[in-house]
C-alpha cells in the first residue's frame, strides 16, 4: 500500500511540475518597458542606408534602373532623397513622380501584391514637408498627385494582398486623410473642441511634427480664427493654444498672430489663459529689449496690450486682497480698468499680511517674480492688512490704499520717494506714500462714492491725471 501511495505521489509531482507556469527572468521592470525597447530597436528594420538611397535615386534619374528589377520597388522609400548630385528629388520632379506611380499603378492593376511599396509611399505622403520647396504651389501639386494615387489604389492593395500588413491597420478608418484639403475638416474638429480625434489620428498614422499635415492644420485654423468676431475669436482661444502645444514649431508665429488679432478687439481686457501661455513661453513683456528677443516682431499695439494686461493683473490682485466688504474695492477696480490703456506702470506695496499671502501661494510667487514684477514691502502702518498700489500715468502718480481707501495723487516729480524702491512707508513724513497729506491733504477721500463715475472722471480729467475717453 505504501509503495502504491509513493508511486502516486511521485506521479502527482511530475504532473504538477509539467503544468506549473514557466518562470522566466527579464532585466525590464515591466512588459510595457520591454515592448517599448523592442519597438525602438526594430523601428528602422528594413530601411535602406543613406548611401544606398542616394545610389538608387541617382540610377532612376539616369534611367539606369529598369522597372523589372526588384530594386525598383525600393524607389518608394527614396522619393524625398536629394543629394548634391541631384538637383531635385523624385517627389519634387513632376515627370519622375508620375513615371514612378504609373509603373506601380500598372502592376497593381495586374493584381500584384505591392502593399510594402504602398506603405512606403504612404509614409512619404505624410512625411512630406514644404520646407524643401521654394514653390509652395508645386509642393501642393505634387502632394495632390501622391494623395490621389494612394486614395485610388488602396482598394487594389486590399484586393491583391492575402493578408494586410499590421502597419496598415488604421488606413481604412482614416481614409479622410486622403480627401482633398482634409485639413479643413480637421481644423473645424479642433476648433469645435474635438481635438482629441485629430490627436488620435496623428498618433495612429504616426504623423511627424514636420509634416504638411500640421502646417496646413495650423494655417487653416488660424485663418479661421482671425476672421471670426471678437467674441468668436476669444471663445476658441483654448483649442488654439492646445494646437500650438501640438505643433511647437509654429508656436512663436502662432502667439504673434493671436496677440495681433487680440489687439484689434474692441475690448482688450486680459484673457488669463492667453496671458499665462505667453508668459510661460516668452517670459515677461518687460524683457522685450533683450538681444534676439521673441518680442521683436510684435506690433506696437500688441506690446501695449500685453503691458496693460500686466497692469490689469496687478489691479485685480490688489483689490482682491481686501477683506470684509469688497463693494468699494470692486467699484475702484472697475473705475481704474476704464483707463487701462492710459496706465504706464503699476507696483504693489504689501504689508505683512499681504506679503505672507504672496509668499504662501505659488501662483502669486510666479506673478510677482523679482525679475519681472517685484512688489515692495510696506512699513509704518498700524494695520498689518494695509496694502497700497502705485499707478503711474503720463504726468501723475496715483497711490491707492486698501484700508481707509483714500487715494493720493502726485504730479510728476513732486514726491520724494521712488516708485521702484524695495521698501515703502505708509507715513506722512518725507519719503512716505502719504507725504502729500501733510501739505495738501488726501486727493480723493475714503468717503468718496466710487459708483459716481461721472464726477470722478470730471475731476481726474480736470486735473490732467487721465485723458478724456
Amino acid at each position: 500500500m505504501s509503495s502504491i501511495l509513493d508511486t502516486l505521489s511521485k506521479r502527482l509531482e511530475v504532473i504538477n511540475a509539467a503544468t506549473k507556469p514557466k518562470v522566466f527572468s527579464t532585466p525590464f521592470k515591466s512588459i510595457k518597458q520591454a515592448h517599448q525597447i523592442a519597438t525602438t530597436r526594430f523601428k528602422g528594420a528594413g530601411q535602406l542606408e543613406e548611401h544606398t538611397q542616394y545610389q538608387i535615386a541617382q540610377k532612376f534619374f539616369k534611367g539606369d534602373l529598369h522597372q523589372n528589377l526588384k530594386s525598383f520597388d525600393l524607389l518608394s522609400q527614396v522619393i524625398h532623397v536629394k543629394s548634391e548630385d541631384l538637383k531635385e528629388s523624385i517627389f519634387s520632379s513632376k515627370a519622375h513622380l508620375e513615371q514612378l506611380l504609373q509603373v506601380y499603378q500598372k502592376r497593381l492593376n495586374a493584381q500584384e501584391d505591392l502593399q510594402f511599396v504602398w506603405l512606403m509611399l504612404f509614409r512619404a505622403y505624410i512625411e512630406a514637408s514644404s520646407d524643401a520647396f521654394d514653390d509652395p504651389a508645386l509642393f501642393d501639386q505634387q502632394l495632390d498627385t501622391l494623395r490621389l494615387f494612394l486614395l485610388n489604389t488602396w482598394p487594389l492593395v486590399k484586393e491583391n494582398a492575402p493578408n494586410i500588413f499590421y502597419e496598415l491597420r488604421f488606413i481604412e478608418k482614416n481614409l479622410e486623410l486622403f480627401s482633398r484639403e482634409c485639413w479643413a475638416a480637421y481644423s473645424q474638429l479642433w476648433l469645435d473642441g474635438l481635438e482629441q480625434r485629430v490627436i488620435t489620428l496623428a498618433l495612429e498614422m504616426e504623423i511627424p511634427n514636420q509634416s504638411w499635415f500640421w502646417e496646413k492644420l495650423f494655417i487653416h485654423s488660424f485663418q479661421l480664427a482671425v476672421n471670426l468676431s471678437d467674441d468668436g475669436f476669444k471663445k476658441i482661444l483654448p483649442p488654439l493654444l492646445d494646437l500650438l502645444d501640438n505643433c511647437p514649431q509654429y508656436r512663436d508665429l502662432g502667439i504673434q498672430i493671436l496677440l495681433t488679432r487680440f489687439a484689434r478687439c474692441t475690448s482688450k481686457l486680459m484673457n488669463t489663459l492667453t496671458k499665462d501661455y505667453v508668459t510661460k513661453h516668452w517670459g515677461s513683456v518687460f524683457e522685450q529689449h533683450q538681444p534676439n528677443s521673441v518680442w521683436r516682431d510684435l506690433s506696437k499695439e500688441s506690446l501695449e496690450m500685453l503691458q496693460s494686461w500686466h497692469h490689469e493683473t496687478n489691479l485685480r490682485i490688489f483689490y482682491a486682497l481686501k477683506t470684509g466688504d469688497k463693494e468699494i474695492a470692486q467699484q475702484k477696480l472697475d473705475f481704474w480698468l476704464t483707463y487701462l490703456s492710459q496706465i504706464r506702470g503699476t507696483k504693489l506695496s504689501l504689508g505683512p499680511v499681504g506679503q505672507k499671502m504672496v509668499q504662501g501661494q505659488s501662483s502669486l510667487q510666479r506673478l510677482f517674480s523679482p525679475s519681472t514684477n517685484p512688489f515692495s514691502k510696506l512699513l509704518g502702518d498700524v494695520n498689518s492688512e494695509q496694502n497700497a498700489i502705485l499707478i503711474s500715468f503720463d504726468q501723475h502718480l496715483v497711490i491707492d490704499f486698501i484700508v481707509q481707501e483714500g487715494c493720493y495723487i502726485y504730479e510728476k516729480n513732486t514726491h520724494t520717494f521712488q516708485i521702484h524702491q524695495d521698501t515703502h512707508y505708509s507715513t506722512t513724513y518725507k519719503g512716505g506714500l502719504r507725504e502729500k497729506y501733510g501739505k495738501l491733504g488726501v486727493s480723493i477721500p475714503d468717503t468718496q462714492d466710487w459708483s459716481d463715475i461721472t464726477s470722478l472722471h470730471t475731476m481726474l480729467v480736470r486735473d490732467g491725471v487721465v485723458q478724456d475717453l
